[in-house]
């Protein structure tokens, strides 16, 4: 069975004419199930752009149609004219947001913080060729826990305003516990995220952060020179970023399809970097989903150990059948803790979920510092009053 029909057996023609859209290479297949869906007499355009934009990859489908149509493949006008007008804002908000991203990480190299873009601009540049053909709406940057402060104070200086209100107490544990934090330049619409890590810190495993900074390299971005994470780091981190959100978006398996296709990966270091460190079944299923879906090219010995991983067969039909029908947050925890590679994780996720308040609990109601134990209680009740009361 070719990838093909076995994705047109688990996805509806909408996806599947995504999925099309998303092909390197289309086949002739591909070429005639787009066509025929476009040419389907209840077609709502609307409905489709709002599912593209949804998997981000509306400028995808736009270029793809773009190229059929000049090839003489005459497709409905009204259809390339109000894909256009979506592709042209998305690409006008990139050269924008590009742009700001330069002007950040120049502010941040003058006064001597590290720190490494990755995501938007410049994944768009490494694995797209073309800053304009991946959706994104924030800019990414990794810098050390030492600077966020600093980094927080320069922004400000330049418009920008953090994303949550926080006491104290609330941003004393949030930096303690949380990955990241979010500022906002409302006059250009911009949102900025600086990360001191990946994962919460009572994630179940930790990425090794030592490597990613050792690890570098550099992007042109409009003539600029851009540091950012090695191939394989960056491989290794999409895949991980992705299946920790059950690959909610198509955009992701893209983006691994292209980083693969467009840059040199010494697989080898692929494995050394994954093997051993708890996400062997995250990172193996980002390139099972991308070779299944976009037929990616994975060297024989990476196929091999994609085998090695059972589950992830049942993962994947999990992650096709939710674009098609959304499953309820049980479903979704039930086959997220498939990922994890012992008892002990599963245990440590379960509780992190279910029983470790939240900034939703630390909004609801601000306790003292000596009544901290009180969150374990407003905990239950919000999850309680969101999944089993209108």
């Amino acid at each position: 069975m070719s990838n093909n029909q076995a994705s047109s057996q688990q996805l509806n023609d909408e996806l599947q004419f995504l999925v099309s859209c998303c092909q390197t290479t289309p086949s002739k297949e591909n070429i005639d199930f787009i066509i025929s869906h476009l040419n389907t007499k209840n077609l709502d355009l609307n409905a489709l752009i709002a599912l593209a934009n949804q998997h981000g990859i509306l400028p995808l489908v736009y270029k793809i149609l773009k190229d059929l149509n000049t090839q003489r493949l005459t497709l409905n006008a009204d259809i390339l004219t109000e894909l256009k007008a979506h592709y042209m804002s998305i690409s006008q908000r990139n050269m924008l947001m590009s742009a700001e991203l330069i002007r950040i990480m120049k502010l941040l190299e003058e006064h001597d913080i590290e720190a490494l873009a990755f995501k938007g601009p410049t994944l768009s540049q490494m694995a797209y060729g073309d800053i304009t053909l991946r959706q994104y709406v924030d800019l990414d940057v990794l810098t050390h826990k030492k600077d966020i402060y600093k980094i927080d104070s320069l922004l400000k200086s330049h418009g920008y305003k953090r994303l949550l209100t926080l006491t104290p107490a609330q941003e004393k544990i949030w930096i303690k516990y949380a990955h990241d934090m979010g500022l906002v330049h409302h006059t250009k619409n911009v949102h900025f995220e600086m990360h001191w890590s990946f994962l919460d810190e009572d994630y179940p495993m930790q990425v090794d952060l030592e490597d990613f900074w050792k690890e570098t390299q550099e992007v042109n971005l409009n003539g600029h020179t851009i540091p950012t994470f090695s191939n394989e780091n960056l491989l290794v981190y999409l895949c991980i970023h992705g299946s920790k959100h059950l690959w909610e978006r198509i955009e992701w398996i893209k983006d691994i399809d292209l980083l693969i296709r467009e840059n040199t990966i010494d697989w080898e270091k692929v494995i050394e970097k994954t093997n051993g460190t708890g996400f062997e079944k995250m990172v193996y299923l980002g390139f099972s989903l991308s070779t299944f879906l976009l037929n990616t090219p994975l060297p024989t010995f990476i196929q091999n150990e994609i085998h090695k991983y059972k589950q992830l067969n049942t993962i994947s039909t999990f992650i096709l059948e939710s674009w098609n029908n959304p499953k309820s947050t049980f479903h979704k925890t039930s086959t997220m803790i498939k990922l994890f590679p012992g008892l002990k994780e599963k245990l440590i996720y379960l509780h992190k979920i279910i029983f470790k308040p939240s900034f939703n609990e630390y909004w609801f109601i601000n306790l003292p510092k000596g009544l901290y134990w009180g969150y374990y209680l407003v905990r239950p009740y919000l999850l309680f009053k969101k999944y089993f009361t209108k």
